[in-house]
């Protein structure tokens, strides 16, 4: 029962995506963004308490709520999010919440959205932590969890070449992905759409999850023709 609710929340998200993109309705654009908004910060709580070794009691204990309030934060369809509650959760995390408010173009968001979802995809299916992550391809730690969890961070040029040249994907693919250059084509962005409807933000890598990964970077790999 619980696969086929996922995959046929899967399902919908992939036609959500489809018609932002190739419909431009507004108003499922809207929506969209929503959800992502909801889904990133479900994941980063989620991500924090884990890091810091805390069940959701305990950290309910921290900011003085009940564990149902923490379940209902880290589940990436509530939408009642409150400052003063995401403030509690920084402070009981030793965390800084940082609020941005800015015009963006959807399709980049996406993209970015896309790039770390890859990211920490590629390393679940290693079985690698961010230090064990970091260690092999060279790269800062802060600079890996920021590609993984803050839409707005963008990686150094340098961090850019190591990811590319660790993973072997050709460096125009990632800096698209990152919003560092622009698409010249949809193909790209309609593979990272589906790709990003269709990823789980939590840490265990399904083997649905693991066809959906290959074939994105199977994508990536391709060399670079004059339509993209």
């Amino acid at each position: 029962m619980k696969t086929t609710t996922m995959t046929t929340k899967e399902n919908n998200a992939v036609k959500i995506l489809h018609n932002r993109y190739i419909k431009k309705e507004p108003a499922r654009e809207a929506s969209l963004e929503r959800e992502r908004v909801n889904a990133q910060v479900a994941r980063s709580i989620y991500e924090l308490r884990k890091d810091a070794g805390l069940s959701q009691g305990e950290l309910a204990e921290l900011v003085e709520t009940t564990q149902s309030v923490i379940s209902r934060l880290e589940d990436a369809d509530y939408d009642g999010h409150s400052l003063t509650m995401l403030q509690r959760i920084a402070k009981a995390l030793s965390c800084r919440l940082n609020v941005t408010l800015k015009k963006d173009d959807p399709k980049v968001t996406t993209l970015r959205y896309a790039f770390g979802e890859l990211m920490k995809k590629l390393r679940l299916e290693s079985g690698w932590t961010i230090d064990q992550f970091v260690k092999k391809a060279g790269i800062d730690k802060e600079e890996a969890i920021a590609i993984e969890r803050d839409l707005s961070y963008k990686p150094s040029p340098l961090t850019l070449y190591k990811i590319s040249e660790f993973y072997k994907i050709p460096q125009q693919k990632i800096a698209i992905l990152v919003g560092a250059i622009k698409p010249n084509h949809n193909n790209i962005v309609e593979y990272a759409s589906k790709f990003a409807a269709q990823s789980e933000s939590f840490s265990k890598l399904e083997p649905d999850e693991r066809k959906m990964l290959d074939e994105f970077v199977k994508f990536l790999r391709e060399e670079i023709n004059s339509s993209e």
